[in-house]
């Protein structure tokens, strides 16, 4: 039975919009309520995830660490320490700081703090430690150990590192996400499948197959998020998911920018942190410029939609991205094959890793990010963002207005090489 788009007239949109609001006003004054309780003393102890642990350097070469922490309640914040700390990342602290200067905005997006101390402690949480050590065992060099450490389990990496991942443009397929999501929910189903078949041709023909195989499937990836300690990538993705299957069992079809919308509501009602979260917006970008192809491109055969779809979302998305980070390198070009590639990439991978044997590509790997590249600085202006925004929102009408989009953000590159 084919899926009908979901379809609102004036008056439900308006109820909707009304809804939504309510629901992200409630969920908001929520968050307040937190905020008070953390900002009624003057100083406040907590127990904290390391994300981050980096030394900088004063104009006068004098060293501090600067400590990205997160905290239970799930807000983010900055410190500093003048005396060297070794807190690793992924590891726990105890750490007591100053809450006068902790605006509502900070709250939500990332505050800095001032620490009275912070100390690194074991913590029952470090669930992950006897699995990363395994994954980082099958590996030699520091920069493998983190990102295949980063692929499987959500952990951070040093700033060398990522600076060599952004250089080939491949972030997205780091940091797990939707995309990984997606990849497990396939290899899932495809090992699932088959056995439940077996079992219901002969006990439960009567079952529906989709919304069983569906709830195995969830099951196992809600503890595979536990495990990662509710990673917010993942977190979202999995939200999202089941936000989409539920449209899917109303026979509501899912590939439709009013899905996609109200999406995006949900999401924010329930994480309204995300407002400033970029790789939020990256992500609904991403998955716009998706929907953008397949409402204009679908009658392609699927081989050319994986082809084509992977090199239409990486230009669309260039404009986008260097607003936020200017740097650009030709090696990045290379980034919808490296996407392509992931695909079998990836469990292939995950199988060598459960076997022992996750090294088997790291020679090869090694070289891919260690080559030698140029460096650009490209950076979006805020009229020329806010007027391609507006276009792909108007190409959701018109396939010449799609194209003209791809054209525009290839013409921006193409002038920028010429001079």
């Amino acid at each position: 039975m084919e899926k009908a788009p979901l379809f609102l007239d004036f008056r439900e949109k308006i109820l909707a919009f009304f809804v939504l609001f309510s629901l992200f006003c409630l969920s908001l004054g929520w968050q307040y309520h937190r905020y008070s309780s953390l900002t009624s003393k003057p100083l406040h102890v907590e127990v904290v995830k390391v994300l981050n642990h980096y030394v900088k350097h004063k104009r006068n070469g004098r060293a501090y660490d600067v400590f990205k922490l997160k905290s239970k309640d799930g807000y983010s914040f900055y410190t500093v320490t003048w005396r060297s700390k070794n807190i690793p990342i992924g590891s726990y602290a105890r750490i007591k700081f100053k809450t006068d200067k902790i605006s509502f905005f900070g709250y939500l997006k990332n505050f800095f703090a001032v620490n009275i101390f912070i100390k690194q402690i074991k913590s029952k949480k470090e669930t992950l430690g006897k699995v990363e050590s395994y994954i980082k065992d099958q590996h030699k060099t520091e920069d493998l150990k983190e990102i295949f450490s980063a692929l499987f389990l959500a952990t951070n990496i040093q700033k060398s590192t990522r600076q060599k991942i952004q250089k080939l443009g491949i972030s997205h397929l780091v940091a797990i996400s939707g995309f990984h999501l997606g990849l497990i929910s396939a290899i899932l189903y495809l090992l699932i499948s088959p056995v439940y078949r077996l079992f219901q041709d002969r006990f439960f023909p009567y079952r529906n197959a989709k919304a069983d195989l569906a709830f195995v499937v969830f099951a196992i990836l809600f503890g595979y998020m536990y495990i990662l300690d509710f990673s917010p990538s993942f977190l979202r993705s999995f939200v999202l998911s089941l936000f989409g299957f539920f449209l899917f069992s109303r026979h509501i079809k899912v590939i439709s920018f009013a899905t996609l919308f109200l999406s995006v509501g949900f999401i924010l009602i329930m994480f309204p942190r995300l407002i400033f979260s970029v790789s939020f917006w990256f992500s609904v970008s991403g998955v716009f410029y998706i929907f953008l192809f397949l409402q204009h491109f679908k009658n392609l055969s699927k081989i050319w939609i994986f082809i084509l779809l992977n090199f239409w979302v990486f230009i669309l998305m260039m404009p986008i991205v260097h607003f936020v980070f200017k740097v650009f390198t030709p090696l990045q070009l290379c980034s919808p094959l490296l996407s392509m590639a992931f695909v079998p990439f990836y469990p292939i991978e995950l199988f060598l890793h459960i076997i022992n044997h996750g090294g088997l590509f790291d020679i090869w790997l090694g070289k891919l990010l260690n080559l030698p590249t140029t460096t650009y600085e490209i950076l979006t202006p805020l009229w020329f963002l806010v007027l391609y925004i507006s276009l792909s929102l108007f190409a959701i009408l018109n396939r010449w207005i799609a194209l003209f989009l791809l054209f525009l953000s290839l013409g921006i590159y193409i002038r920028y090489f010429l001079l």
